[in-house]
């Protein structure tokens, strides 16, 4: 939800992913919410799919920053919790490539790879 990534990592997803148009679904620590079971998972999970089914999309990103208001954990555990949703997103929607995006504190993107 925090405007100030949002640029960059569309700028980014469009050359990473080779996609024109980007569906957004956003809300305050949203990695927390798609690693972990909290009362909005359901809720953006049926927002992925609505992406999936009526915009034919076959890839997701899971983005978290540094200093996220929403989702005050330190850096390694949000790195953590992209890593854990991108699983979640990857066992959910086995049709799409999903990968993990991390901000640091000069919004330089670095992609978070599953162990």
């Amino acid at each position: 939800m925090d405007g100030r990534p949002q640029r960059k990592v569309a700028d980014y997803l469009s050359t990473a992913l080779g996609v024109r148009h980007l569906d957004t679904i956003t809300t305050a620590g949203l990695v927390k919410h798609i690693a972990e079971d909290t009362r909005q998972t359901e809720t953006l999970l049926e927002n992925v799919a609505i992406s999936m089914k009526a915009h034919n999309s076959n890839k997701i990103a899971v983005v978290a920053h540094h200093d996220c208001s929403g989702n005050p954990a330190p850096d390694r555990v949000q790195k953590q919790q992209v890593a854990g949703a991108v699983a979640r997103l990857t066992e959910t929607y086995p049709q799409a490539e999903v990968i993990g995006i991390w901000l640091d504190a000069q919004w330089i993107v670095e992609r978070i790879r599953l162990r």
